[in-house]
This record gives structure tokens, C-alpha cells and sequence, in this order.
């Protein structure tokens, strides 16, 4: 962050005729900003990808455990290209995330671990999420329900309207537990503020909510994993809507992680408690 400057300069009383047409034209600015309102809406270009750069911060506790609370920090890269556009315009894309993180190895030494996530997805104009594929894993089939339901939960639909500040709408998403038992995962959004940045005109979204991540999967013959993942969050979503694309976001999480483990005839369970926050910034598109 650079250092702000601030230039003060010598007051000048100024005369009531000045005073006056000072009022009309800051009343003036108030009411066109006031009145200012946009489309949402995501803007695909065939081959357009995007490069973002992101940090994910993570403290993780266990319930009922001494061992004290064990914080990271992970730093990469997510790639979004734009691989196909149906004459309706839905957009097929394809989305890379590279992590690297430090860890202590066995023999206490601190080394450098990196993963690669891809996926693919349907996107519609108004960000709507369908027809997922996970794209680097052998079991990737077993997971895809997880995925697309963090997709949908997390990515939102923007409004069939023009928007302006002090706009709100709630999305909300049906999920039904393994038990049986239905729940609502629902996220709220206002539109705040409209900005420029770096030649971006942008609109700014808080947003606050919930997602309710299940899953039951069966990764062998004898070993089965079942599990909720209960998120609360809360963000700040930058939105270039001349360009239609996310040109940054900032969240918080906090998640109750529900973990159990089926080997054979026996099982075993836990509780994680993960506080966390993502930045995300566009680093370069073309």
C-alpha cells in the first residue's frame, strides 16, 4: 500500500454566491451517484483468460484436542480461460488454481509444497454455475457433487435488473442432508458503492452468508468418508461490470468441519473449527 499524501493548503473564505454554487453542483454529484445504475452481468470473449493472484490464510482447531490451534499460509495463482461460447451465451471455462505452502518434513527441515486443482464449468451470463468437471483426479467423479455445490453456493447470480447503490438480493440454495433433513444455504448481497480502479469501473458488493457442504463418499471397497462442512461467511466483491468479469474479492470464513471415517467395521470422528481469509486480485487478463 502506498503512502497517502495529504496537501494542505491556505483557506480562502468563500463568497456566498460561491458558497452557493458550491452546494448545487456537490448536491448535484450526490444525486447522479446516487442515481447511477448497472447491469450485472459476466461478458465472455472466446479465449479471454484471466489470471488472478490469491493468498488463502487458515487456523485450524480440533474439538476436544490439546494440541493448540495450527496456522497457514498458502499463495498462487487461478486461471480462467474461456474454452467454448453457445450462440445463447453460456460459457464453457476452464479453471486452474496453483497453491504453495511450507511445511515441516520429518526430519524438521521446512520445505515448499505445491498443488494444482482444474476444473471445468458452464457459466450463464448472469454467473449462474452448471455441468462441473473435476479434470486432475483419478477419483474425481466421487467428489463432483461436493465441488459443484460449493460452486453454486458460493458464485453469485446476478440480478435480471439494473442495479445501484443500496441494491439488495438474497440467493438462496436448497441442500438436502444425507439424513434426509432439508436446509437453506442463503447469501445476501448490497451493492455499495461504484468505483474506478486502475482504469476499471467497478461496482462493490458486500455480501454475508452461509453454505452447507455435505458429502458421502466411498473412496474404496473399505473405506468411506461422510462429512459437513458449515461455512459462514462474509466479503467484499469487486466487480469490473464494463468488462463483466471479478476483478477482486476479500472474504472471511469461518467453518465447522464434521469429519468421519469408515475403515471396515470401524469408524471414527471428528470436529474442525478453520477460520480463514481469501484475497483475490486480477493479475492480467488477455
Amino acid at each position: 500500500m502506498g503512502l497517502l499524501l495529504e496537501f494542505i493548503r491556505p483557506y480562502r473564505r468563500l463568497s456566498g454566491i460561491s458558497l452557493l454554487a458550491l452546494s448545487i453542483a456537490l448536491l448535484a454529484l450526490n444525486c447522479a451517484d446516487t442515481q447511477k445504475k448497472v447491469r450485472l452481468q459476466m461478458k465472455f470473449q472466446q479465449g479471454r483468460e484471466l489470471v488472478y493472484e490469491q493468498v488463502n490464510k487458515q487456523t485450524i482447531s480440533i474439538r476436544n484436542s490439546p494440541t493448540v490451534s495450527q496456522a497457514s499460509q498458502s499463495k498462487g495463482e487461478m486461471t480462467q480461460i474461456v474454452k467454448s461460447l453457445s450462440p445463447e451465451g453460456v460459457a464453457r471455462i476452464e479453471e486452474t488454481s496453483t497453491w504453495s505452502w511450507s511445511e515441516k518434513a520429518e526430519d524438521s527441515t521446512i520445505q515448499i509444497v505445491s498443488s494444482t486443482e482444474s476444473l471445468s464449468y458452464e457459466m450463464n451470463p448472469d454467473g449462474k454455475i452448471g455441468g462441473l468437471e473435476l479434470l486432475d483426479k483419478d477419483d474425481a467423479s466421487k467428489w463432483k457433487e461436493y465441488a459443484q455445490q460449493n460452486l453454486e453456493q458460493s458464485q453469485p447470480t446476478f440480478p435480471a435488473e439494473e442495479v445501484g447503490k443500496g441494491y439488495t438480493w438474497m440467493q438462496t440454495v436448497k441442500i438436502f442432508m444425507p439424513s434426509g433433513e432439508a436446509l437453506d444455504a442463503s447469501t445476501t448481497y448490497e451493492v455499495k458503492d461504484f468505483v474506478e480502479t486502475d482504469g476499471h469501473k467497478c461496482v462493490v458488493i458486500d455480501y454475508r452468508g452461509n453454505l452447507i457442504l455435505p458429502f458421502d463418499v466411498m473412496e474404496s471397497d473399505s473405506l468411506t468418508r461422510r462429512g459437513v462442512d458449515k461455512v459462514d461467511v462474509t466479503g467484499t466483491l469487486i466487480f469490473d461490470y464494463e468488462g463483466g468479469y471479478t476483478y477482486s474479492q476479500e472474504e472471511t470464513t469461518k467453518v465447522t468441519a464434521e469429519r468421519s471415517k469408515i475403515i471396515g467395521n470401524e469408524a471414527s470422528s471428528n470436529t474442525f473449527y478453520i477460520e480463514g481469509e481469501l484475497f483475490f486480485h486480477l493479475k492480467s487478463g488477455k
